[in-house]
């Protein structure tokens, strides 16, 4: 449990750090599409500690993990540890990239969205991932974890593009680049879609 927990720190870190050093890219396009590439890479890697008992993507986003105990395909008694170990890991990201903030350059521009959009947009957001989420742990492929990634991009300011990770939210908000009542909104938000999806996937398509 303690290499699994060190894992997902460890894969929060690095979105972190990814997400702050995107949000210098040369376009808006390029940011979303490398954050989304690693997201893909690293879903990948979480997958091969699967078991048929136990599924583990949520070693990549604790949103998935909270999808997964909904779902009975990890146990409940492991979500906060894993909540934990990710926020932890988001948090160290976000200083590392503030340590190196002079060296990353400026950031694109980007406005902070209202407390209403960030909340719909996180919803939308987390209820997409939540589907995503069973489908990768129901045998489809790792790419379809791109899509939160890509939807999230498309329906929020550039500075929300981690929002379907909310350590990684939580993270930048760290490295001062998103404000720490939008960050809580968006991670807290995210986090509850992704229940509410888990259990309409539940109830509308039942396990044989």
């Amino acid at each position: 449990m303690g290499r699994l927990l060190v894992i997902a720190a460890s894969m929060s870190a690095m979105i972190t750090l990814v997400s702050a050093m995107a949000l210098r890219a040369a376009d808006a396009t390029l940011a979303v599409v490398a954050v989304a590439a690693l997201v893909v890479l690293l879903t990948w890697y979480a997958q091969l500690h699967a078991t048929e008992e136990h599924s583990s993507v949520g070693l990549a986003n604790p949103a998935a993990a909270v999808t997964l105990a909904v779902v009975g395909r990890r146990p409940w008694a492991t979500l906060l540890p894993a909540v934990v170990a990710h926020a932890v890991g988001g948090v160290l990201g976000g200083l590392l990239a503030l340590v190196l903030e002079d060296r990353l350059g400026d950031t694109l521009v980007f406005t902070d969205p209202s407390l209403v959009l960030t909340a719909v947009g996180a919803a939308l957001v987390g209820l997409v991932g939540a589907w995503t989420t069973l489908s990768i742990d129901g045998g489809g492929s790792e790419a379809l974890s791109a899509v939160p990634v890509l939807v999230g991009g498309a329906v929020l300011p550039l500075g929300l593009l981690a929002v379907f990770q909310p350590a990684v939210v939580i993270g930048l908000a760290t490295a001062g680049l998103v404000p720490w009542d939008v960050a809580l909104v968006a991670a807290g938000t995210v986090l509850g879609a992704s229940a509410v999806g888990a259990y309409t996937v539940s109830v509308l398509v039942p396990a044989e």
